[in-house]
């Protein structure tokens, strides 16, 4: 939004700060996630080895410092090592890296210590994460396990961006228009899945 008033907000930081030249869009992260034995990196410096070797093996990824982080609470993968509970003996790593174009790279082969390791994208289920094709609150589209679509704003079995408006002359597609009598896949009122009063 500020870049709307990049000429308005540049005079004013000029005027409080000579040293700022420039205002630049904000850089996208991605943020993905790898299994990785736990055994070899579970030391103090682990995940900043584990970030030195993706850096080395893999040209043009650049994993910023400190972006890295065990999935899990590292006293709850320690207590699963140290019994066996941890499948493979391997725990999932988070990560970021800047820009779309490093992440698809990373999805599509990554390097780590001369072995090839597959990477996924992160979405982290939380009370608000809402599911891309059936619009239910609390999980990912990744991470949803329905077969069949819901429509996000009259519940129909299509994708939301497949919803037509059923007027011959509308044309809407995708999108709530006025002939919409909308329906709420989450919990039946009449305002789409995304409406905040949801």
């Amino acid at each position: 939004m500020l870049l709307r008033f990049k000429k308005e907000v540049l005079e004013a930081t000029c005027k409080a700060d000579r040293a700022i030249i420039k205002i630049v869009a904000n850089e996208m992260w991605a943020e993905l996630k790898i299994l990785v034995p736990y055994g070899r990196y579970r030391h103090p410096n682990g995940l900043a080895d584990l970030r030195e070797k993706i850096d080395a093996e893999n040209p043009g990824v650049v994993v910023p410092p400190l972006s890295m982080k065990w999935m899990r609470a590292v006293g709850t993968i320690k207590r699963h090592y140290k019994v066996g509970r941890l499948p493979k003996n391997a725990a999932s790593v988070i990560f970021k890296v800047p820009g779309k174009l490093a992440a698809q790279k990373l999805l599509v082969e990554m390097w780590v210590a001369g072995k090839k390791f597959h990477a996924l994208p992160y979405v982290p289920n939380k009370a608000n994460t809402r599911c891309g094709m059936f619009g239910q609150l609390g999980r990912s589209q990744l991470r949803c396990q329905r077969d069949v679509a819901t429509c996000n704003i009259r519940t129909g079995s299509f994708r939301t961006e497949e919803h037509t408006c059923e007027v011959a002359t509308c044309g809407n597609v995708g999108k709530v228009c006025s002939h919409t009598e909308m329906k709420c896949p989450n919990c039946g009122g009449r305002h789409p899945a995304q409406d905040a009063r949801c």
